[in-house]
């Protein structure tokens, strides 16, 4: 089996998901084992569709990779040596089984082979998807454990918490579910007054405390630590400064309203046996630096392993949960929905105890998906729109019998619950996805024109990093046109769509290396438009999720963090506009301070006019301001009669410290930028860089080392130096790092 990642080789490697594969161990069974009571097999995300066998004699069967699997196996077991083996049916095979027999079509969006993938119940985007490898990997991707037992085993442990006003009280009420050796299951409840309980805050707004509590049942003990906190999604009916009625989107924590600040997560690898603890933590680690307090959790992926919720709640990253539903309609028939029902009824037990989810969402634009495909159109539209609200009924039930204290928001994107309205381009209530500067080509300031609620998901792309790219194709089709480059390009048109953007804004650069650096350069600049034009509209809008954090293989794609974990120039920009304490330029003329404190904050917001050859500010103005906490400040920008092109420099100075902005008010072309001489000097892991005029987007990289800069992507100004601190992820000399190093910024490419 070739490397699936280099070159064309997934069209070579699509036999493997059409077979059937045998995996087999052995293992041994000890008289102290054999004696229990109960011996049972318990599967965690074990792949549909798999026949479990131990010593050659069937067991039990699974059909949904979503549920949680226990048979008895004690009949089965011998002293001594055991065999147990899973045979894997080809799960595309089934899903086209499955597909003859219910006579009608249920397409899925983006999927390139499998395309019946909507039928069974495993990752979508093992189909592949508009930024992934078609894999369809199987196999025991989860735990598989045999539990032996004389008196019980523990299934599930999952608490409720309720807080007094002030949150000087928490009643926690435990409840363990048990199951006895018999088979008979039941429920434990406890309930425990903590007085002062030390609370869990998100990302930014506070400490992330935990609480532990033990449960023994029988011969069994477990222990949790959980974050102590109240989370409230809001989403009630208001009207904005026209009388045009709408309903906003927010987030509350403790009692105080958090603007989320964040990206979508997809599956960190195409392949599970990669989806390891370290790469978990390499992501959610970057998710932290760069300021986020939510990830979305998309509804074509999986249920993460346990190791990333308990991330999450540890860095105090908030989760919109999508349920496992994206871009398709699905059937609704009662064994499809006795499915759901199963996988629900596990994995919303199995999650709801972690502090850092904050929501279930019931799927990803499946109330759009209705009207995409010609199959639904017309006439048998009212047939699949039942399907979806069965669905949909199915899933509310599910959240609201076993999280009633979580929200059920029925699709991303929706007006909220009970409202089924095809939100993809209303920014007057619930959440919206706004992806008319990547799918419509309209430009970055369009973004302007939009006034969301909450923005789960907005995205532009990128081509990857010359040393992501060289991993996936030869240096002879290192260009964005070559085949096996543009094989790395899953969405249609996106490489065309990319480069007449760079002629929009840019002039064309220079060579592969300056192409590949300017499109992550019009990435940054697109999200940064649109995450602090929608910042400054608070309290209108409390939310932005922007497409996507990660990538799933090296691909041209949405993503802030390259796959193997290197920072495009979006997260370095990321980190900066999801600041708590932001200044921003605006359309107009006008000026924004946003703070995402508790506090009231003092500052000077200075605003600086520069030539672009300049080595020195042409007028400085200082404005004191006020800005109250959890709030967007807009004013207007003072009088400048300077004359010639020029661009501003923004400062905010508080007690906390400074930060710096810049604004340009036309497209990056349309000026001469100087051909700037940035110096720099290196001193162990720390980079000094000065220059003599201004350079943008000046960009530092450490070729084939793993890790990141304090800052990057900067704006860098005569007689300002800044000094960088490069943070390695594994060994590496001083003297390595500084011969990988290299500097560049806008001016270069041309």
């Amino acid at each position: 089996m070739p490397d699936p990642f280099f070159g064309q080789n997934e069209k070579k490697t699509q036999w493997v998901g059409r077979h059937d594969w045998t995996v087999s161990r052995t293992f041994e069974a000890t008289d102290e084992v054999l004696k229990r009571k109960a011996i049972v097999l318990r599967l965690e995300d074990c792949d549909a569709f798999c026949t479990i066998r131990i010593n050659g004699r069937e067991v039990g069967r699974t059909t949904d990779r979503f549920q949680r699997y226990t048979f008895d196996v004690k009949p089965y077991l011998r002293a001594g040596e055991n065999r147990i083996e899973g045979v894997f049916r080809s799960p595309e095979k089934e899903a086209d089984k499955r597909r003859e027999k219910v006579g009608r079509p249920f397409p899925m969006s983006n999927v390139q082979w499998s395309k019946n993938q909507a039928l069974i119940r495993k990752p979508a985007c093992h189909a592949g998807w508009d930024w992934g490898l078609a894999q369809m990997v199987t196999g025991f991707c989860g735990e598989t454990r045999i539990l032996a037992y004389d008196d019980c085993k523990i299934d599930y442990v999952y608490s409720t918490q309720e807080f007094n006003a002030d949150f000087t009280h928490c009643d926690l009420t435990v409840y363990v579910e048990i199951t006895d050796a018999d088979g008979k299951a039941s429920t434990v409840t406890s309930k425990i007054p903590i007085d002062n309980p030390p609370l869990w805050w998100p990302n930014g707004a506070g400490e992330q405390k935990f609480y532990t509590y033990t449960v023994k049942v029988g011969s069994q003990t477990i222990t949790r630590k959980i974050g102590l906190r109240k989370v409230e999604v809001l989403n009630t009916p208001d009207k904005d400064e026209a009388g045009k009625p709408g309903a906003r989107m927010a987030v509350r924590v403790n009692g105080r309203e958090l603007f989320m600040k964040g990206a979508n997560w997809i599956p960190c690898s195409a392949f599970e046996n990669e989806q390891t603890p370290d790469r978990y933590r390499d992501l959610l680690e970057s998710a932290v630096a760069a300021n986020m307090n939510m990830i979305r959790v998309w509804g074509g992926g999986q249920y993460e392993k346990d190791c990333f919720y308990d991330m999450c709640d540890e860095m105090g990253l908030l989760l919109w949960h999508d349920l496992m539903f994206s871009c398709a309609v699905y059937p609704a028939d009662e064994r499809f929905l006795g499915s759901v029902r199963e996988e629900l009824k596990h994995q919303v037990r199995r999650l709801r105890d972690h502090a850092s989810i904050a929501l279930w969402c019931g799927d990803n634009e499946c109330v759009g998906a209705l009207t995409w495909f010609e199959e639904t159109k017309g006439e048998n539209l009212p047939y699949y729109k039942k399907l979806l609200e069965a669905r949909h009924k199915v899933s509310d039930e599910a959240v609201a019998k076993y999280d009633p204290q979580r929200m059920f928001w029925p699709s991303s994107p929706c007006a909220g619950p009970g409202n089924y309205a095809n939100n993809w381009k209303n920014d007057s209530q619930g959440d919206m996805h706004n992806w008319t500067v990547w799918h419509e080509n309209a430009s970055f300031d369009a973004y302007y024109t939009f006034r969301p609620r909450f923005c789960s998901e907005f995205g532009y792309q990128s081509f990857p990093s010359r040393e992501v790219a060289e991993t996936f194709c030869a240096a002879k089709d290192l260009n964005p046109t070559a085949p096996d480059f543009e094989w790395h390009q899953k969405n249609p048109g996106g490489n065309q769509r990319m480069l007449e953007t760079m002629a929009r804004y840019f002039r064309f650069p220079q060579g592969t290396d300056a192409m590949l650096y300017l499109s992550q350069v019009q990435q940054s600049i697109a999200m940064k438009t649109a995450v602090e034009g929608w910042r400054a509209q608070r309290p209108r809008c409390m939310g932005t999720l922007y497409w996507q954090l990660n990538d799933n293989w090296p691909v041209a794609s949405w993503s802030s963090i390259e796959y193997g974990g290197k920072w495009k120039h979006l997260h370095y920009q990321a980190k900066r506009f999801f600041d708590p304490l932001v200044v921003v330029g605006l359309p107009g003329d006008k000026i924004a301070v946003l703070n995402d404190t508790a506090a009231d904050v003092k500052a000077k917001v200075i605003v600086e006019e520069w030539a672009f050859d300049g080595a020195e500010p042409l007028s400085s103005t200082t404005l004191e301001r006020t800005v109250k906490a959890d709030s967007a400040d807009v004013f207007n920008a003072p009088e400048c009669k300077l004359a010639g092109p020029r661009f501003r420099v923004l400062r905010l100075v508080t007690a906390a410290g400074e930060f710096v902005n810049d604004w340009l008010f036309d497209y990056y072309k349309a000026y001469d930028l100087a051909k700037a001489d940035v110096k720099v000097s290196v001193d162990g892991f720390k980079v000094t860089l000065q220059t003599d005029k201004p350079a943008f987007f000046v960009w530092a990289n450490a070729k084939g080392v793993r890790g990141e800069f304090s800052d990057n992507s900067l704006t860098l100004l005569p007689g300002r130096p800044v000094t960088l601190t490069f943070t390695p992820k594994g060994k590496v000399t001083a003297a390595e790092f500084r011969k990988s190093l290299t500097v560049t910024h806008l001016r270069e490419t041309y």
